[in-house]
């Protein structure tokens, strides 16, 4: 087998092994895919109250699942990484975490309010 063989020969079996690991990534945001019940507590700031909202992940892309008048939007990724953007009127808060199986949790914070805090959800 002469070089260029076995560089078109490197090249099918590289791209073969491409072709699955896409296909796995695709997989593995689909497995987050459903409606999540999340939970909001405030820690530092002038917020107080305790939030609980439904957000919906669908191929790895989230939306509100609610009925207040808010948007959320935001991705997560095959490795479980979250991030959202939730709005309410004037009100912005960004939210970052992790999913782990049927649970995610995570950080959050309201440059407008000047406070923060932490969040749970679990798939429903």
């Amino acid at each position: 087998m002469g070089t260029l063989d076995q560089a078109a020969c490197g090249a099918a079996l590289c791209g073969a092994l491409l072709v699955p690991a896409a296909a796995q990534e695709a997989a593995d945001v689909a497995l987050h895919d459903g409606i999540w019940q999340v939970a909001t507590e405030p820690v530092s700031g002038p917020c107080s109250k305790r939030f609980e909202f439904k957000l919906s992940v669908d191929d790895g892309r989230i939306s509100y699942a609610g009925i207040w008048p808010v948007d959320a939007s935001g991705s997560v990724n095959a490795l479980g990484v979250i991030e959202i953007l939730v709005v309410r009127g004037e009100e912005t808060v960004a939210a970052k975490g992790v999913v782990r199986g049927d649970t995610a949790s995570g950080k959050w914070v309201s440059p407008v309010k000047n406070c923060s805090g932490s969040w749970v959800a679990r798939k429903a």
